[in-house]
């Protein structure tokens, strides 16, 4: 009986925004750095704007919440994380507690890493605190 392959880690990445900021970019680029690694990965903001918005890939899964803060957009990132069913939900440490929130409110078991806003090191600890690594 063929096994059947594993499922590819499926990475959410929450930005407050999509502003040009070096914090921003280092972000952009996990995310492309994610996708060579076979991960699925969504980038999710409150409104999906901003001038980084037209250097994802576009096989990187863009979700604009329709919210106008990342403060108030905790129960639409629930939702996405419940019905995407993220393995691991990453954001800019000053938005962690909104992923942390989302993560409870989902009743979701996937992990969360705080970004430090430098794409080595944030791919470090994802790749660290990811459920599996293909």
């Amino acid at each position: 009986m063929p096994s059947l392959p594993p499922a590819p880690l499926v990475v959410a990445l929450f930005l407050p925004d999509l502003g040009d900021r070096p914090d921003r970019r280092a972000a952009v680029d996990l995310a492309h750095r994610l996708l060579r690694t076979s991960a699925a990965v969504d980038v999710v903001a409150p409104m999906g704007g901003g001038p980084l918005r037209a250097t994802l890939d576009p096989a990187i899964g863009q979700i604009d919440l329709a919210k106008r803060h990342a403060a108030t957009s905790v129960l639409a990132l629930a939702r996405v994380v419940a019905e995407r069913q993220h393995g691991l939900l990453a954001a800019p440490r000053e938005a962690a507690w909104i992923a942390r929130a989302a993560l409870w409110l989902a009743r979701s078991d996937a992990r969360m890493v705080a970004l430090a806003g430098d794409a080595a090191a944030d791919f470090a600890a994802i790749r660290a605190a990811a459920p599996r690594w293909d």
